[in-house]
C-alpha cells in the first residue's frame, strides 16, 4: 500500500493507483528552518534525538471501564471518511478508511497486538492458516464464535462472496495488482461450513502470503449484499457465475458511493465487527457508529457509541481539541509548544510510532535527470547528506523514526533486518565529495561540480553523462508542512555545500499527483527527486512485510522506474523462500542501493487523550484507532 502526504502529522494519503486529497497547513517561523539549515551545513548533529517513544505520558491502567459514553477521534486534516466498504475503491484506498472499516466489517487476519507488528489471531476470525502440498495449498478453519448483527453465523459462504468479487471487480479494487491476489490462485474449495482451501498456481513463502494476500479477504455478509436490487434478497445464488457476480459488484460499489445513505441503507446495518454506523454527514465526512449489541467476537466494545470529524487545517482540529469536543485527538507539529498546556489541563499525550516507510524518490526513468539517478555513487552521496537524526531532533521534537530501508527502524518488528536498523550510509559530506571527485567530477563556476571526465568506466562519470554535465536536481516536494520544509532545505544546503545543485519546487500535493503520480513510464518522470511529507508507503491490512514488490520490483508504478535483475530476484525470493532470511536479503540490498532516498518516518500524531478515556495506550503499529479497545473509567 503507497502513501503519500501533505502535512504535518500527515494527510492526503496515496495509495496504490491512488490519487486522494491534500491538506493546507499553518506554517512556523522561518528562522526554525534557516537554524536547522545551518545546523546542517555546518557542524554535525547538535542535541541528542529525543526520541518520540520515550515522549509519553498516559491514563492509569488500573482505572475500571464504566460502560457507555461517546468517544470521538479526528481524523488528520484533509482525511475523510468516504468509503464504508473493506473491498477498496481506487480512489479512497488509505489506511483511515480501511481502520474505520475494520470497526464493521471484520478481516479475516487482524494485523497488530497492541503496539506489536504481525498477525493478532485472538482478534481475527481464522485460526493461523495451515500449509500444505509444498506450500501450494493453505487451508483456513474460521472460528464458530463470530455471527452477523442479523443473527446468521460468519462462514465460508461469506469467504467464498469476497472470492468471488474480487475475481470479477479487481480491475475497479484499490489494493488489486496484477499477478498477485486472486490471479495467483488457481481454484478455491469449501469443504465445510468454517472451512477455505485455496490451491496456488506455485509455492509462495507462507509468512508473505499469510500477511501480503490473505490480509485482503474479508467475510462479506452474502445474505444483505449478494443481490442486484435494494428490494432484492441476499443468496450466493445470485453472484455464482462471473456474469450475475459483475452485476452484483455493481450493485455494491454503487451503493457504497452513495455516501448520503450511509447511515440508512439497510446493507451497512449487516455487521459482524464491534460497531456499526449511525449517522453520516456528507458535507463534513463526521460520523457515528453505535455499539453493535449482537456483537460475539472478542474485545467487546464498553463505547455506547464512537465518533470521528474530519478538519481542513490542523489548527481547526486544534481548536476543536482546545473546545473539548474530541477525545482523542493530536498537537500539531507546528504546536509542539501547547503540550504543557494540555497536560495541564486533563489531557495525557503520547507518540504514536508507525511501521511505515518514508523516501524520496527518484526519477529513473527522466529524460533529464534520469542518468544521474541511475548512478548508484550519485545515490549513496546524496544520502550521505541527509542528517535523519538531527531532522527528527529539530523539526519533529523527537517524535519520529530513522528509516534506512524499504520500512523504517520499528522497535522490535521481527520484519525489519538487523542490517537496516543502523544507517549504511551515515552524514559525512566529505565522504560524498569524495564520491564525486573518485568518479570524475569537478568544481566548476558557483560551486557546482560538473563532468570532467565522462564515459562508462569504474571512475568516470557514467553512461549517459555528457562531458561539462553539471550535477543538479529538480527536487519537487509537496508544501504546506513547517517540518518537511526545513528538512527539505537542510538537504539542500547540504547538497550545495559539496557541488550538488539542487532546485527546489516546491508544489501543492495535488499538482505533485498530477506530475509525480503518471510516470515513471507514461510519461517518463519529469523530475529528477521526489518528496511527499509525512510518509510515504504504509504497512497493514492488505500487505505485512516489506518486501518492496509494489514499490522496487519490475512494472512498479511508485518507485521512480527503479529496477534490477537483482533486486527483482530477492524481491521474488521474498515471495517463495519460507521464513524472513530472504525477505532481510531484500530489505538490505534496496537499502545499500539507494534504491530512494532513504528519510526520517515522523510519528503518526503526538496524540492528546482525556485523561478520562483508557484503553488505547498500546497503540496500533499501523495507525489502526481501535475504538473497540477504549473506555471511559472510574476512581478504583
Amino acid at each position: 500500500m503507497i502513501n503519500r502526504t501533505a502535512g504535518d502529522p500527515g494527510a492526503g494519503r496515496r495509495a496504490p493507483f491512488l490519487l486522494s486529497g491534500f491538506s493546507s497547513r499553518r506554517w512556523g517561523a522561518a528562522s526554525a528552518g534557516v537554524a536547522l539549515v545551518l545546523a546542517v551545513a555546518g557542524a554535525g548533529l547538535g542535541a541528542g534525538l529525543s526520541s518520540g517513544l520515550a515522549a509519553a505520558s498516559s491514563t492509569s491502567h488500573r482505572a475500571k471501564p464504566a460502560a457507555g459514553g461517546n468517544a470521538s477521534y479526528s481524523l488528520l486534516p484533509g482525511d475523510n471518511f468516504t468509503w464504508i466498504i473493506p473491498i477498496e475503491s481506487q480512489q479512497a484506498y488509505e489506511p483511515y478508511q480501511t481502520n474505520v472499516e475494520d470497526e464493521m466489517y471484520l478481516p479475516l487476519l487482524w494485523f497488530g497486538t497492541g503496539s506489536k507488528t504481525g498477525i493478532n489471531y485472538k482478534l481475527s476470525i481464522a485460526e493461523p492458516p495451515v500449509w500444505s502440498n509444498g506450500d501450494k495449498t493453505v487451508t483456513i478453519h474460521m472460528k464458530h464464535t463470530f455471527k452477523w448483527s442479523t443473527g446468521s453465523p460468519v462462514t465460508a459462504k461469506d469467504v467464498e462472496f469476497c472470492y468471488e468479487l474480487y475475481q470479477v471487480g479487481k480491475s475497479q479494487i484499490g489494493n488489486y495488482l496484477p499477478g498477485l491476489f486472486p490471479d495467483n490462485v488457481a481454484s478455491v474449495s469449501y469443504p465445510g461450513t468454517y472451512t477455505v482451501v485455496i490451491h496456488l498456481k506455485k509455492s509462495f513463502n507462507p509468512t508473505w502470503y499469510t500477511g501480503n494476500q490473505l490480509g485482503w479477504i474479508y467475510p462479506l455478509p452474502v445474505q444483505a449484499w449478494d443481490k442486484t436490487s435494494a428490494s432484492a434478497k441476499g443468496s450466493l445464488a445470485n453472484s455464482s457465475t462471473a456474469a450475475k457476480a459483475k452485476a452484483v459488484f455493481t450493485f455494491v460499489y454503487t451503493q457504497a458511493k452513495d455516501r448520503h445513505t450511509y447511515g440508512t441503507n439497510p446493507m451497512w446495518k449487516a455487521v459482524d465487527g464491534p460497531f456499526v454506523i449511525s449517522s453520516y454527514d456528507a458535507v463534513t465526512h463526521s460520523a457515528t457508529f453505535a455499539r453493535n449489541t449482537h456483537y460475539t467476537g472478542p474485545t467487546k466494545a464498553h463505547l455506547a457509541s464512537y465518533s470521528i470529524y474530519s478538519y481542513t487545517t490542523a489548527t481547526a482540529e486544534l481548536n476543536a481539541l482546545r473546545s473539548g469536543k474530541i477525545t482523542f485527538g493530536y498537537v500539531p507539529y507546528s504546536d509542539l509548544s501547547q503540550i504543557s498546556y494540555f497536560k495541564s489541563h486533563g489531557y495525557s499525550i503520547k507518540a504514536w510510532p508507525i511501521f511505515y516507510n518514508e523516501v524520496v524518490e527518484l526519477g529513473y526513468t527522466s529524460k533529464t535527470w534520469g542518468a544521474l539517478a541511475k548512478q548508484l555513487y550519485i545515490r549513496q552521496a546524496l544520502q550521505h547528506l541527509i542528517t535523519q537524526k538531527l531532522y527528527i531532533t529539530r523539526t519533529l521534537g523527537g517524535y519520529g523514526l530513522q528509516d534506512y530501508g524499504p520500512v523504517a527502524n520499528y522497535p522490535h518488528s521481527s520484519y525489519v533486518s538487523p542490517a537496516i536498523r543502523t544507517d549504511p550510509y551515515p552524514y559525512d559530506p566529505k565522504t560524498a565529495a569524495k564520491l564525486l571527485t573518485k568518479h570524475g567530477w569537478a568544481k566548476g563556476a558557483g560551486g557546482v561540480v560538473f563532468c570532467e571526465r565522462p564515459g562508462s568506466g569504474a571512475r568516470d562519470c557514467g553512461k549517459g553523462i555528457a562531458k561539462g554535465r553539471k550535477l543538479t536536481f529538480l527536487f519537487m516536494y509537496s508544501t504546506g508542512t513547517t517540518a518537511f520544509a526545513q528538512e527539505v532545505q537542510a538537504f539542500a544546503a547540504a547538497a550545495k555545500s559539496v557541488g550538488i545543485d539542487l532546485k527546489l519546487d516546491g508544489q501543492t500535493v495535488t499538482t505533485m499527483y498530477s506530475i509525480g503520480g503518471v510516470c515513471p513510464t507514461s510519461p517518463p518522470c519529469k523530475w529528477g527527486l521526489a518528496g511527499y511529507a509525512g510518509w510515504f508507503w504504509n504497512y497493514g491490512q492488505y500487505e505485512l512485510l516489506p518486501s518492496s514488490e509494489d514499490e522496487f520490483g519490475k512494472g512498479n508504478y511508485w518507485g521512480g522506474g527503479y529496477y534490477t535483475k537483482k533486486a527483482q530476484q530477492l524481491i521474488t525470493a521474498a515471495e517463495t523462500t519460507p521464513g524472513t532470511k530472504a525477505l532481510y536479503k531484500d530489505e538490505n540490498y534496496l537499502s545499500q542501493q539507494v534504491a530512494s532516498l532513504w528519510w526520517p518516518l515522523q510519528d503518526w500524531e503526538v496524540v492528546a487523550v482525556k485523561k478520562s478515556l483508557s484503553g488505547w495506550q498500546n497503540l496500533n503499529p499501523y495507525a489502526n484507532y481501535m475504538p473497540q479497545t477504549w473506555y471511559f473509567t472510574k476512581s478504583t
